[in-house]
């Protein structure tokens, strides 16, 4: 569970430092020129999208030698989840 809220929390953070004037500001304009959203979006144009992908990856990563489908579709599905609720908690009031 930890492991999950690691990888959300990376992927939010990336997010928000691609915004203007963020460190990663210059990522965020180079993926800005991807004409199709297949793309763009799990390349950080989409909050969910991008955390749905470092989850898949992270986990293929981790579980080469005890891996599990179900598992691997429970751990991206609770990063995108958890991104989700950390933005919205981020977000409230405003």
């Amino acid at each position: 569970m930890l492991e999950i809220l690691k990888v959300a929390v990376i992927a939010y953070v990336f997010i928000l430092l691609t915004e203007d004037k963020m460190i990663f500001a210059w990522y965020g304009r180079l993926i800005g020129r991807i004409k199709s959203d297949w793309l763009y979006k799990p390349l950080g144009g989409c909050l969910a999208c991008f955390g749905g992908q470092c989850a898949m990856w992270y986990y293929l990563f981790t579980h080469l030698k005890s891996y599990s489908f179900i598992d691997h579709i429970w751990f991206i599905s609770a990063t995108i989840l958890t991104v989700l609720i950390i933005d919205k908690i981020m977000n409230y009031g405003s």
